[in-house]
């Protein structure tokens, strides 16, 4: 008995399968045991992301876009449309109806989940930018709410140099005009208006509103040289494009505030408010005719004379031009606009075809 408890003490164990096999493939049998699964990504699928992006660009109103946020929100979220899907709300509404949107449950949902996006500093920066505007145009989000996320941005930005698209220096200028002389410290307006100055003929009609907006009222960001770039700006008759009819009304009445008087910059946007005055509220319409007025140059006169001639040298010679008198039933309806660029009427010489 000693004898085998003297062996036993002193032999030790042979290795057992277990123990002799390499680690390496224990570590490997165990994972093909148990294999750990992927997160699934969050990112929505390119194609996916296009056609949501597609059916709110392609709406006609703010109910259609709605109609989109609707059947998306839950299953296919993505901070690029919903930024985007928020802001056409906005632009698509009138101040009566943006604020019943404002109310609507599938609209609260969409702008809880820019604000996440917004605390969570891991989205794109332009796009933040986007849905800040959106946020603020739909009265879901004050100024002061939006202070420390606009500190971060300006932060961001100026890291970048100020390389971001001049579409998010324009908005930027926007969102941080009421908060400029009220703490919002890192905001150094002199060098955004520089920059904005700088890349002027990047600026197109929305940033012109945008800018317009900002210089106004008794907290506005004036700035006389980046004024005169904006007047300068709107001669071009194509600037336009894109902006609604409330933003036309609204660039009338800060041109009227900052005393703007050159009617090359002013003619323009009369024109095109006549154009689309089927889109305006009675109330807007009279503020249209009001701050024209106190411009000194009534609606009624923003075209040429009826029969009136122009004569310009371009480079293929002398142009001759004769303008014509708006007729009513001649509006074109295409697009977002109700009402696009009217036509002279048309006259039929030919008597025979006249008695068809």
């Amino acid at each position: 008995m000693l004898g085998y408890a003297s062996y036993d003490s002193d032999e030790e164990a042979g290795p057992t399968a277990e123990a002799s096999e390499p680690s390496e493939k224990r570590a490997r049998t165990d994972a093909a045991a148990n294999p750990v699964r992927a997160e699934p990504s969050k990112r929505l699928p390119f194609q996916k992301l296009r056609e949501i992006k597609r059916e709110i660009s392609s709406a006609r109103s703010a109910t259609a876009v709605v109609q989109v946020v609707r059947q998306n929100l839950a299953t296919g979220w993505d901070l690029t449309w919903g930024a985007e899907a928020l802001y056409q709300v906005a632009k698509r509404s009138t101040a009566r109806t943006r604020q019943e949107w404002a109310e609507d449950k599938a609209v609260l949902k969409l702008a809880d989940k820019l604000k996440e996006e917004a605390e969570s500093d891991k989205g794109d920066l332009d796009t933040i930018l986007l849905s800040m505007e959106a946020l603020r145009r739909m009265t879901l989000q004050d100024p002061a709410e939006q202070k420390a996320h606009l500190e971060k941005l300006i932060s961001g930005m100026v890291a970048n140099s100020w390389r971001n698209p001049v579409k998010s220096l324009a908005r930027l200028y926007w969102l941080g005009a009421p908060l400029a002389k009220e703490g919002l410290e890192n905001l150094d307006t002199n060098a955004l208006a520089s920059q904005i100055r700088q890349r002027q003929n990047e600026l197109d009609g929305p940033d012109l509103a945008l800018l317009l907006a900002a210089m106004k009222g008794p907290k506005g960001l004036k700035d006389d040289k980046l004024q005169s770039k904006v007047v300068l700006r709107l001669k071009d008759k194509q600037i336009h494009k894109g902006l609604s009819a409330t933003d036309l009304v609204e660039m009338a009445e800060a041109l009227e505030e900052l005393a703007v008087t050159d009617e090359a910059a002013l003619r323009p946007l009369g024109q095109e408010a006549v154009r689309r005055k089927g889109e305006l509220t009675p109330d807007e319409s009279h503020r249209a005719h009001t701050a024209f007025q106190a411009m000194k140059l009534p609606l009624s006169k923003v075209w040429d004379l009826h029969g009136s001639t122009k004569t310009m040298q371009n480079d293929r010679g002398k142009v001759t031009t004769q303008a014509f008198a708006l007729q009513e039933g001649h509006e074109k309806k295409r697009g977002n606009n109700d009402i696009e660029r009217t036509s002279p009427p048309r006259v039929v010489r030919d008597m025979k075809m006249c008695s068809y």
